[in-house]
């Protein structure tokens, strides 16, 4: 079975952090991972992109995903959301 997700209100440093938006009607992403004290940022995706590019990463670095989502946008087919 697959981890569930973690739902934050703000980016995690020691996490990839999946933020959702809704523009326009559509879902969309950015990835924010830690650089020291700083974040770096995939800026605004496809919400599809911004997926792909979290899971990549946390699997590459044994991290784990957390998501903001402040307009709860996620959707139930992507996985179990807690929090």
């Amino acid at each position: 079975m697959a981890k569930p997700f973690r739902r934050v209100t703000a980016p995690v440093a020691s996490a990839v952090t999946l933020c959702l938006d809704q523009r326009g009607g559509d879902v969309v992403g950015e990835v924010k991972l830690a650089d020291g004290a700083l974040f770096s940022s995939t800026g605004t995706l496809p919400v599809g992109e911004a997926f792909g590019i979290a899971v990549h990463v946390a699997n590459e670095g044994g991290l784990e995903i957390v998501v903001i989502d402040p307009r709860s946008v996620w959707k139930p087919s992507w996985g179990e959301l807690q929090g």
